[in-house]
Parts: structure tokens; C-alpha cells; sequence
């Protein structure tokens, strides 16, 4: 275990309603090497205060008395009743009045993970607690975890110490130990520690981090720690959407999960040895293999929810999205400044040009949403389960080239282009648009709004001698004609509205002082998308944006 953790008591809650006997345990436990949490009041004041500090101290553990409103009635059993309401921490129910049923009843009925005897020696007290933290506390274990930058970074990714007290930051250790109960060490590896970083999402999920982890000598996991309720959502869906409904053995397992007071953890196996993302493997490889990737994912491994897809008419594709991620991406994107000028990334000519506002059509679009007027509303489109947050780092390659995918906590029913426009667009706003060279960057976001359906290929022609565009425009085409074959849906303008969507949402989801090329750009390809869509049926690419540079 690092050093660090051996500094961190585990935090135990006293619960009884004996003063006497709460400064014995109190005293007791500091002594064996714990940290006491002190619950105060009577009554209903008592398991009141209880409740509030088990949350606010992240206990791992309490001690609670049975009878904590009268200890002479036979038919209390209140602290009982603490034992769902104090969790995660694990309850030891201690009594003056224990009988062998009744500790059998505490245990197997009611979640307690022991009981105690408060006429029995303390010395059996504390072995309870030793055993009981010995399987949840990276305190009380010996398992070597490490590299510590790893644990470091997980640690400030996931936690506000301003929100978050830094004695609790030790869940990120418990939930590691929690995931592999039995193991000596764990080597963590970050998943997206790629050629190019994926430092934002698709969708609102600022506190996460995935890991590859390898237990003693066996074969990695992946392991996603993420805010608490992040996690809850992610299992769900995984149990309804994913297990069992997922075509062939290229299908990841859910080998387990913890839940603790500000976040979980979820580990995932599989069959093949993953080697990379997809981000890398888009450098590496030739597009003949990665066309043989993408074909085997989206035509075959997430092939029976496209098989199941529904028709929908006069529909706005608007309101589609925001049943994905919620209206809070519209809400900041409304309110956010779009950048005027972009010096040093964009010549003088891309200013100078007549272009549409891609944040004050949004307006217009929340404005007319629901009515004819609505330029989102399409006559027929298609509803699937889609994976929900398909970008290149959680789109994993094996060693025989096939794709896995993580992170399910956007999975759910959606527009059913949405995981080929998420990946496309990932591939231009962030790997395409990470590139410093503004004119293959313009030439190549003109060419990808050109289309007049979805089966159109992207004209090669308006290309410079470029092998990277070129592959990358390749990489698209092929997506493209997998979103065609899979969801039926040639109409190329919900296509381009799906991906004008995803690129307001790539530009304002970094703060605005801390915008890079990458998100600069994004707001480059706003711009020519909400053109693209507010002028349909104009000549592409207008005459005064031909030849820029």
C-alpha cells in the first residue's frame, strides 16, 4: 500500500445512547487504531445526527447499539433500522441484550456485517473491526498500489477538496481494494493516455477517470471510477442495455462494482488482450484495417440494436438530444461568449467572410422548438439504443483489431446516427482539429458539410497532397457508410444537425479562459456547419469562402 494511505485511519461511527459507554468505545477504538466519529443527541435527535455524520465524515465503518431510544424496552430495535440508512459504511450492531438468534437476524436479514456482545471481551471487538476493515479499508490491507502519479491524478480528477474533506479521498483506495478483494498489488495504467489526449467528453462528465489495472500477474481490467451517481447509472444500463444484448464474444463483462459516499467504481473484463484505443489506432493503422474494425462493431457487435431501431415522424431532433444529455448542455452554450477573434489560429480572410452564428441559431432553434417553424424537426428519422458517448478513447481495439466500447452511462435509446456522428466528430474537432495547419483544417471541415445525402462520398478533390487529411476524410466515408447500412437513414441534413449538436457542445464545454486549438477550431466548424444548415440550399461553399488561407 502507498505510504499515504497508512497515515489515514479508517473512520468508524459511535452510535449508543450510554455516554459511559460511548467514551469506552471511543477511547477503545483510537487506541486500535481508528478514527471515531461521535453520533450526539436522544431520541429520533440521536439517529438523526448519526445520519448527518456518517455523510459528512465518509465513515467506513460504525458501531451501533440495538436499543437506542429505551434500553429497557424489549421491542426497540432502532438501531437496526440505521443499518440501510448509514450506507456504505458497514454496521457492527453491539447489544447489552443479544441473543444468538438475534445476531443471526442482524446479520443474514438486516446487512449488518456483525454483532457484538457488549458483555464479551473487547479483544473480540476489536478482531470484528479488524476483519470487517480488512476488507474494505486500503488501510487495513497490504495490496501495493501504484504508480502513485496514477493514484495522484485519479484522486484530483475525481474530488473538490473544498467539497469533498481530503481524509475522505482515501475511496479512491477503497474502491480499488473493493474491486479486487484479494489481491497483493494492482499497476494502474490510464486509458487515455493517447497519441492525442481526450481531456473532454461528448457528454458532461468532468469527474472520471478509466484505468487499465493489472492484479498481480493476470490479465488487465478496465475500471471506471466516476462520481457516485454516475456509476449507479452506468450499472443500470449496462444490466439493460448491454448484457446479453450485444452480438458475439467481443462483448465486455461486468465482474463487479462498489458504491461509497461520493463515488463508485465498476470492473469490466475481456475475452481478447486490448491493446489500445481508437484514437491510436487511427495513426497506425491502414484504412483497410480500420474499415474492417469499424464494419465488425457497428455491423455485427452493435448490430441488434440497430436490427430493433423504430421509426419516428415529425420529430425534433432537438429535443432527441436533450433526452440524451439533459438541457444543461443548451443551457451553457446559450449563455457562453463565442470567441470574435482568433488570432494566431485562423488568418485575417476567415474573419473577414460573411458566416452564420452557430450560438444565436441555437436560440432560434429553442425558440421555434416544437412548432413547423422548428429547423430541427425532420418528417422521419429513427430511434436505437446507442452507446451514448462514442468518442475514440472509449472505443477500444484488441489484439485482433476488433472494437470494445466503455463506459455505458449514456447508453439509451437516442437518435440512431448518434454513435457514428459522436465518433466522427471527435475525429475532427479533436484529432483533426489539434493540427496547427488552418488550411487542411478549413478545406477539410468545407468538405465534410458538402454532401447532399449521407451516401455521397466526401469530394477528395478539394484536398491538398495531404496523407493525414486524406486518411481521416477516408476514416469518415467509412463511417458514414456504416451509419447508411445500419440505420436506413440517408437524409444527410440530420446528420450534419446531429454533428452541428456535438461541435456547440465540444466548443463550450471548456471554460472559455482555458480554450486551446482544438476547441478554437470547433467553433470554426460551428460556424460552417450552422451555415451549411441555415443556407441549404445555396451553392457549397459559398463563393467568398472558396481559396481561403
Amino acid at each position: 500500500m502507498l505510504d499515504d494511505s497508512k497515515k489515514v485511519r479508517p473512520r468508524v461511527l459511535l452510535v449508543d445512547n450510554e455516554e459511559q459507554i460511548v467514551e469506552l468505545y471511543q477511547e477503545l477504538i483510537e487506541f486500535w487504531g481508528y478514527s471515531a466519529v461521535v453520533a450526539e443527541g436522544v431520541g429520533k435527535g440521536l439517529l438523526k445526527d448519526a445520519k448527518e455524520k456518517a455523510r459528512e465524515f465518509r465513515c467506513q465503518m460504525a458501531l451501533v447499539d440495538m436499543r437506542l431510544a429505551d434500553n429497557f424496552d424489549e421491542d426497540d430495535t432502532s438501531g437496526l433500522e440505521l443499518i440501510k440508512e448509514i450506507k456504505p459504511a458497514e454496521t457492527i450492531i453491539v447489544s447489552g441484550y443479544g441473543t444468538l438468534d438475534l445476531a443471526l437476524e442482524t446479520v443474514k436479514n438486516r446487512g449488518a456485517a456483525d454483532f457484538f456482545e457488549k458483555s464479551d471481551d473487547p479483544d473480540k471487538l476489536k478482531a470484528k473491526m479488524d476483519k470487517v476493515a480488512g476488507q474494505i479499508c486500503a488501510s487495513h490491507k497490504t495490496t501495493i498500489i501504484g504508480p502513485p502519479e496514477i493514484l495522484h491524478l485519479t484522486t484530483r480528477t475525481l474530488f473538490d477538496a473544498k467539497q469533498v474533506p481530503i481524509e475522505a479521498h482515501d475511496q479512491v483506495l477503497d474502491v480499488l481494494v473493493r474491486l479486487f478483494p484479494n489481491a497483493r498489488s494492482l499497476r494502474l495504467e490510464k486509458m487515455t493516455s493517447t497519441t492525442v489526449s481526450s481531456d473532454f467528453s461528448t457528454v458532461p462528465r468532468p469527474r472520471s477517470v478509466v484505468l487499465q489495472v493489472y492484479e498481480d500477474d493476470l490479465q488487465p481490467m478496465i475500471v471506471k471510477i466516476a462520481r457516485l451517481e454516475k456509476i449507479k447509472k452506468e450499472v443500470g444500463n449496462f444490466e439493460k442495455y448491454i448484457k446479453g444484448r450485444l452480438v458475439g464474444n467481443h462483448v465486455p463483462h461486468l465482474e463487479g462494482s462498489v458504491e461509497l459516499w461520493d463515488i463508485g467504481g465498476i470492473k469490466l473484463s475481456y475475452v481478447n488482450s486490448i491493446e489500445e484505443t481508437f484514437t491510436n489506432f487511427v495513426f497506425k493503422q491502414p484504412i483497410e484495417i480500420i474499415a474492417q474494425s469499424l464494419e465488425f462493431f457497428f455491423g455485427r457487435t452493435w448490430a441488434m440494436h440497430y436490427s430493433r431501431a423504430n421509426d419516428v415522424s415529425k420529430t425534433s431532433l432537438f429535443d432527441m438530444y436533450c433526452e440524451v444529455w439533459g438541457h444543461e448542455w443548451f443551457i451553457r452554450a446559450k449563455d457562453y461568449v463565442m470567441p470574435a477573434v482568433l488570432d494566431g489560429v485562423h488568418p485575417a480572410s476567415w474573419h473577414s467572410i460573411p458566416k452564420s452564428n452557430p450560438i444565436d441559431w441555437l436560440k432560434e432553434i429553442y425558440r421555434n422548438n416544437g412548432m413547423e417553424s422548428d429547423p430541427t424537426l425532420v418528417n422521419t428519422s429513427r430511434r436505437a439504443v446507442t452507446h451514448g458517448d462514442l468518442h475514440a478513447d472509449n472505443l477500444l481495439i484488441d489484439d485482433t483489431h476488433n472494437g470494445w466500447v466503455v463506459d455505458f452511462e449514456r447508453t439509451g435509446e437516442g437518435h440512431a446516427l448518434q454513435d457514428f456522428i459522436e465518433l466522427e466528430a471527435d475525429i475532427i474537432t479533436r484529432i483533426a482539429g489539434a493540427r496547427e495547419d488552418f488550411p487542411s483544417y478549413y478545406d477539410f471541415c468545407i468538405a465534410i458539410a458538402a454532401a447532399h445525402t449521407l451516401e455521397d462520398p466526401l469530394p477528395k478533390h478539394l484536398f491538398p497532397a495531404d496523407d493525414q487529411t486524406r486518411k481521416l476524410l477516408d476514416v469518415i466515408n467509412v463511417i458514414r457508410n456504416l451509419a447508411v447500412q445500419c440505420t436506413k437513414i440517408t437524409d444527410f441534413r440530420q446528420y450534419l444537425l446531429g454533428l452541428y449538436f456535438n461541435t456547440i457542445f465540444r466548443a463550450t464545454i471548456t471554460p472559455q479562459e482555458k480554450q486551446r486549438i482544438k476547441d478554437l477550431r470547433a467553433w470554426m466548424l460551428a460556424s460552417i456547419l450552422c451555415h451549411r444548415l441555415a443556407c441549404w440550399n445555396d451553392p457549397w461553399p459559398p463563393e467568398q469562402w472558396r481559396n481561403l488561407s
